[in-house]
C-alpha cells in the first residue's frame, strides 16, 4: 500500500472554472506521463482491433492485430455482440496480442446478435463509474478479480430510465445517450478544447462529482470529448436522479486524491491498476512501467 504522491501529483495546477450547462469544469494542468498508443475508437476505425464475446456476460476478448498499443479506460462503452458492455478497468493492449478483459453488461434484456462489438463513442456517467469502481474494489479485496456488481449496475440504469421517462425495450444505457444526444450536443456547441489541460475536475451545485486526469495533454485530447459528454449527461440526469457527490473544493479533492493509500493490482492486460479510498472518495490509477497514464476519482455513496 502506498500513497499516490510517489508520482508528481502535487505539482499539478487547477485552473479557472467554466460551465457547460450545469456542470462546472476545473481544468488541470501539468505532466504525469507520456503518450505512445492509440485508442479503441481509432483502432476499430483502422480495423486493427477485434472485440469479441466469449464465455459469458462478464468477459470479452480483445485482439490487437495492429502495430501500435491500444489504451482503453474504465467505463468505455462497447456496442453490439449479444449485449452492450463497458470495460471494468483501464486496459493496455499490446500489438499482436490477445487478452481476456473483464466487462459489465449495460443492456439487460437482449441476448442475440453477432459475437463482435463496435466502439460506442461514449463512456458511462461518473455516477455509474463510481459504482463500477467501488464494486470492482470490493471484488479485488475478496480476491475475485476485476468483477463488478452486475445487478447493482442494472438497477441504477433502470432507475435512470424510469426517472427520465426514456423508453428502452432492452433496458439499455445506450438508449439514454441516444435519447439525450441532441441535448448534449447543444450544450457542447461552441466547445473546442481545454488548452494545455491534462484533465479536469467536475462539479454540480458546487459538489464534486468526479475527475479524469491523464499523463499528458496528448493523451487527454484523445478522450476529452467523450468524457465531457458523459459528465454533461450526468449533470442533466441529476435533475431527476440523485448521484454521489462530495462537498469539497478542487484543492481539497486534489489533496485527498494525493493522500489516498492505494493497493497495487496486476492489470488483466499490461501494466498495473492501483485503487484505494479515503474520506468518501475512491481513486483509481493506471500506469505502465512507471508511465502514469490515467487517474480517475469519484465520490462514493448516493448522496445528492
Amino acid at each position: 500500500m502506498k500513497p499516490i504522491e510517489i508520482w508528481p501529483f502535487r505539482t499539478l495546477k487547477v485552473g479557472s472554472p467554466f460551465f457547460i450547462h450545469n456542470v462546472k469544469i476545473y481544468p488541470v494542468e501539468g505532466q504525469l506521463g507520456h503518450d505512445g498508443f492509440t485508442t479503441l475508437e481509432e483502432a476499430i476505425r483502422e480495423n486493427h482491433i477485434v472485440l469479441k464475446d466469449i464465455y459469458g456476460v462478464d468477459q470479452i476478448s480483445i485482439h490487437n492485430s495492429g502495430g501500435s498499443p491500444v489504451f482503453a479506460i474504465d467505463g468505455e462503452e462497447l456496442l453490439g455482440a449479444r449485449q452492450n458492455r463497458i470495460i471494468n478497468v483501464d486496459a493496455f493492449i499490446e500489438p499482436q496480442r490477445e487478452y481476456v478483459v473483464p466487462v459489465t453488461c449495460i443492456e439487460q434484456h437482449r441476448w442475440s446478435g453477432s459475437p463482435i462489438f463496435s466502439e460506442g463513442g461514449f463512456t458511462i456517467t461518473p455516477s455509474l463509474r463510481s459504482t463500477l469502481a467501488q464494486t470492482v474494489k470490493t471484488s479485488l479485496e475478496k480476491k475475485q478479480g476485476f468483477k463488478s456488481n452486475q445487478s447493482l449496475i442494472w438497477s441504477q440504469i433502470d432507475s435512470t430510465l424510469k426517472a427520465t421517462r426514456i423508453s428502452s425495450m432492452t433496458s439499455s444505457f445506450h438508449d439514454i445517450y441516444k435519447s439525450l444526444n441532441d441535448v448534449i450536443e447543444e450544450f457542447m456547441e461552441g466547445f473546442d478544447t481545454i488548452e494545455n489541460s491534462i484533465g479536469f475536475l467536475a462539479y454540480v451545485k458546487d459538489e464534486f462529482i468526479g475527475c479524469d486526469i491523464f499523463g499528458s495533454n496528448s493523451i487527454y485530447r484523445k478522450f476529452e470529448k467523450k468524457l465531457l459528454k458523459s459528465y454533461i449527461l450526468d449533470g442533466y440526469i441529476r435533475r431527476y436522479v440523485k448521484g454521489p457527490a462530495l462537498p469539497a473544493s478542487p484543492e481539497e479533492v486534489m489533496n485527498l486524491v494525493g493522500d489516498t493509500t492505494v493497493k497495487k493490482h496486476k492489470s488483466p492486460t499490461e501494466g498495473e491498476v492501483l485503487i484505494g479510498s479515503k474520506e468518501g472518495l475512491i481513486t483509481k490509477i493506471f500506469h505502465l512501467q512507471g508511465n502514469l497514464l490515467h487517474v480517475a476519482a469519484f465520490p462514493v455513496g448516493t448522496s445528492s
